[in-house]
């Protein structure tokens, strides 16, 4: 302390002696206290004017690229539309099965706690309903058409067109090349040539673009080059809604050919959507309606916001239930209905099988997986081994419990794919592994 002392006091005589020395050695230091401040309001306001003029720059940008790319949407379309015109259907979540029951039972098992009380509807309140109806119609109706086929048939004249040469078809995409039309596929038999009819009542040369034997469905496809301005106008590609939430009692509209003849519209309400139907590779779930419906009738399904629901064919089965309006649910239909819109083959195997029940699993030991009750003739399946009694676990390396997902793990297949189908197959001592590779094929 005293020595920090007697330097301060020499440091003193030191300055009174030699005055600028004493001036360089206090600016010397005090030199650690030197800084250079900066007007703290100037440089606020040169922030915000870099701010503003970046933001500036950025609007003028995304201005100039959105003129620019209204601009070129329409000749873009044009020129790569034809390039990149895959047809993308997606599919429905399993989740909005939910929505409401599935299987149509269980309206009778909700308590309410207090009665509702409806409104009395009046003819006029009819009147209104059928209208509303008949718009929703009127507007769908364009996306059905009638898919006739040109025969050599030696008694021509006593065929009545309507009956035998077409079905009914819908709309399901549409690009700058051609219109894709879905349709049964019994409309093939014996055609030299097809033609569509659209809703304006004008008819074009159509082909076939692919079909699919097992499930009895085909698409075809229009050229839109042939299309005169007015029917190109009043196109409409159909919008496929969920079929997993429809329910029994729900509204719907039946257009198309269900009654026997092109042009036909019904209306009525969904009777039962348990029901299924049993295909090669898998299953389809049906709608079925009130609406009365002629033999062999076709045509589409739509509810009540104009959206298709179910593709209808009664050719399904020949129960006398056919006599009433059935349809395909869509929502099993898109992946379906996308890879034939794209051209492409539906992959076949040829195994009907069930779901292995967990009661008769515990009982019976049969092990969990697809038990295959039917292998149909000169199939991939039988080629490769596959027999009635064995249970399929493991298709292409996915574990298979249920038959909609075997049918869609076998829809992840390239036709001419060789695929490992594990398996279980009963012995002296029981179910033993067993292995097959077989080749994917088709029904075309």
């Amino acid at each position: 302390m005293f020595k920090k002392r007697d330097e301060d006091q020499k440091v003193q005589e030191s300055m009174s002696q030699n005055p600028e020395a004493s001036d360089h050695e206090e600016e010397e230091h005090y030199s650690f206290l030197q800084e250079t401040f900066k007007d703290e309001q100037m440089t606020g306001k040169k922030l915000r004017n870099i701010i503003c003029k970046t933001a500036g720059k950025g609007l003028i940008f995304g201005l100039t690229a959105c003129l620019a790319f209204c601009a070129a949407r329409p000749w873009a379309e044009v020129i790569f539309s034809g390039k990149s015109g895959t047809v993308s259907i997606p599919e429905d979540t399993d989740e909005d099965v939910t929505e409401k029951d599935p299987t149509g039972e269980g309206e009778g098992d909700v308590q309410q706690e207090e009665a509702v009380t409806y409104p009395a509807l009046t003819v006029d309140n009819y009147r209104e309903m059928s209208r509303a109806l008949y718009q929703v119609a009127s507007q769908a109706n364009k996306c059905v058409v009638e898919v006739s086929a040109v025969k050599n048939e030696d008694n021509w004249e006593n065929i009545v067109y309507d009956d035998v040469n077409s079905v009914s078809g819908t709309i399901v995409w549409e690009n700058a090349l051609e219109i894709i039309i879905l349709a049964p596929a019994r409309i093939m038999k014996d055609a030299q040539s097809l033609n569509v009819t659209f809703s304006d009542g004008v008819t074009y040369p159509a082909s076939l673009k692919k079909q699919d034997r097992n499930l009895g469905m085909a698409v075809f496809s229009v050229e839109r080059r042939l299309l005169s301005s007015s029917t190109a106008g009043q196109i409409v590609a159909a919008t496929l809604g969920n079929s997993n939430i429809v329910g029994k009692g729900d509204p719907v509209i039946a257009l198309g050919k269900q009654f026997g003849y092109a042009g036909g519209t019904g209306y009525g309400i969904i009777s039962s959507v348990k029901n299924r139907v049993a295909v090669a590779d898998g299953e389809y779930r049906l709608l079925t309606t009130d609406i009365a419906a002629a033999p062999g009738g076709s045509g589409a399904l739509f509810n009540t916001n104009g959206e298709v629901i179910g593709i209808i064919d009664q050719k399904i089965t020949d129960n006398e239930s056919m006599n009433l309006v059935t349809a395909y649910a869509v929502s099993d239909l898109k992946q379906y209905i996308e890879q034939l819109s794209n051209g492409k083959a539906i992959p076949y195997l040829g195994v009907k099988g069930v779901e292995v029940p967990d009661s008769v699993a515990e009982t019976d030991g049969i092990p969990e997986g697809i038990y295959v009750k039917e292998v149909e003739a000169d199939s991939p399946a039988m080629k490769a081994g596959i027999q009635s009694g064995d249970v399929i676990v493991e298709l292409n390396k996915n574990q298979i419990s249920t038959v909609s997902g075997y049918g869609k793990r076998l829809m992840e297949c390239e036709v001419g794919q060789q695929i490992k189908v594990k398996g279980k197959r009963q012995g002296a001592s029981g179910y033993v592994d067993v292995e097959f590779t077989v080749t994917v094929g088709s029904k075309e």
